[in-house]
């Protein structure tokens, strides 16, 4: 009995390991989104006071990053991305109404 629990936690630890250091960081990213929407509402209240005197943002960030390795990731990776070779994308959100905006490089 003891051979088979073994057995069976280390298969889900390899599970959990492999497909978990990349994929689409769905709960990250959305939360990205929603942090530089915000940002580009009032700068001072997401960009200082949430941000860095509160630490609001960095602490659901955190806990959405956790998320994503430990489930989400592994989830796509699993079901969708090993068996076809394709990785799964995200689609960012376009900001709404900001003054001024930045493209990628």
């Amino acid at each position: 009995m003891k051979k088979t629990i073994a057995s069976l936690l280390l298969l889900c630890a390899l599970a959990i390991s492999t497909g978990c250091a990349t994929g689409p960081f769905r709960l990250s990213r959305s939360w990205d989104d929603y942090r530089n929407q915000k940002y580009t509402e009032s700068s001072w209240v997401h960009g200082v006071l949430l941000s860095q005197i509160v630490p609001v943002y960095p602490l659901v960030g955190l806990f959405a990053g956790i998320g994503d390795v430990l489930f989400l990731n592994t989830w796509y990776f699993w079901t969708k991305d090993a068996w076809d070779n394709n990785g799964t994308g995200f689609t960012h959100d376009q900001v709404d109404g900001a003054a001024r905006t930045v493209d990628g490089m």
